[in-house]
């Protein structure tokens, strides 16, 4: 709950900054010649004659272009929010680690137990899988907490996985935006002006070019943040292996004694 409110807030201040800032650089209107006629010439040039910014750039781009502008949005708030949570320290505490070792040597286990209640690290919870299961055999012990480490880990892995389906798709997008321009280019060829035609099909592959591009902007610092972040998960995980080796070896040396 606490990462969707966190995640809508942050896609909805990027928006209005993003929005504020693109309308910034919207130039003004320039007055069409009294000349002019309606139709396909007259918006062709209109259109060529235009200064290209940010805010045209988006027009051409159509309604792929800004399904695809949302994916950059959610992209973008959740490298934030998973940079900030996805963490060796907040899912192995030094504190915690330190203290449950100590607990677990002294033989205080229902004190090693309370203090894992109440906590969802990834630390406490496969912790507290062994800690139910003390005074049975090792391999139980380790099972336990071998399953609660996987149902851990899977959620890591599914948390940053959104981040890698954006990547594959945002180029996907961009590819159906290409193809759709093409299209258009193609079907302007077949104009009886050869000056609209020209113009036309310079538009429509225009067009094109800033649907690829635009999916890739999406695609490329997401695969990044993935990457990055495909790292942490694996520390966190070894971290964790590391730690519960050691809390099974004490609970079975204190089931031996």
């Amino acid at each position: 709950m606490r990462y969707r409110l966190l995640t809508l807030t942050l896609l909805t201040l990027m928006l209005a900054v993003c929005a504020w800032s693109v309308c910034a650089q919207e130039p003004a209107p320039t007055a069409p010649a009294a000349s002019a006629a309606p139709g396909p010439q007259s918006a062709a040039s209109s259109m060529a004659g235009q200064q290209v910014t940010l805010l045209l750039m988006v027009k051409w781009g159509g309604a792929i272009l800004w399904i695809t502008i949302a994916m950059g949005f959610a992209a973008m708030a959740m490298a934030i929010y998973f940079i900030l949570t996805v963490t060796p320290k907040r899912e192995v505490p030094p504190t915690l680690a330190k203290r449950l070792l100590g607990q677990i040597r002294a033989g205080d286990l229902r004190g090693a137990y309370q203090s894992c209640e109440g906590r969802d690290e990834m630390l406490a919870n496969v912790a507290r899988a062994g800690l139910k299961m003390a005074g049975h055999e090792r391999y139980v012990i380790q099972e336990a907490m071998e399953s609660e480490g996987e149902r851990g880990a899977m959620t890591l892995w599914q948390k940053i996985s959104y981040l890698n389906n954006i990547g594959v798709v945002a180029p996907l997008m961009g590819l159906l935006g290409t193809v759709w321009g093409m299209v258009l280019a193609f079907s302007s060829i077949a104009a009886d002006n050869a000056q609209v035609k020209g113009i036309a099909v310079a538009s429509n592959v225009s067009k094109a070019m800033i649907c690829t591009v635009g999916g890739l902007v999406v695609a490329i610092p997401s695969f990044v943040v993935y990457y990055y972040l495909r790292g942490r998960v694996v520390k966190i995980i070894a971290e964790v292996e590391a730690q519960a080796s050691e809390i099974v070896e004490l609970l079975a040396r204190g089931r031996e004694t």
